[in-house]
């Protein structure tokens, strides 16, 4: 299925906001893939070897990320569901540059 960000998705100062779906407690860590649901909202699936506890699996989910979309920790910032496996993320990429990232990783 083809993704784009929605222009709702994009902030007004350059940053995106992204749903991810982590899986917790899982063999690897690594993005799986990227998907828009039947309202269109791109959601990135994920896993992690980290339990979900005291936060591991969000300290894992956020090296993940930062290595794999070559960005520093400090540009992701979980705006809701810190403590659930469906996240919203506020990045500080735009989101262009950030589907070009996703493209390179073979995630679409």
């Amino acid at each position: 299925m083809q993704c784009t960000f929605k222009a709702t998705k994009q902030d007004h100062h350059g940053k995106t906001r992204l749903l991810v779906r982590l899986t917790p407690g899982a063999s690897s860590n690594k993005l799986i893939s990227l998907e828009a649901d039947l309202l269109g909202d791109v959601i990135l699936k994920a896993m992690v070897t980290a339990i979900p506890e005291k936060g591991l699996a969000n300290k894992a989910l956020l090296k993940l990320l930062s290595k794999s979309l070559k960005l520093p920790k400090s540009a992701f910032h979980i705006v809701r569901g810190e403590l659930s496996r469906s996240k919203l993320f506020e990045i500080d990429c735009n989101a262009e540059v950030l589907l070009e990232k996703f493209k390179s990783l073979g995630l679409i």
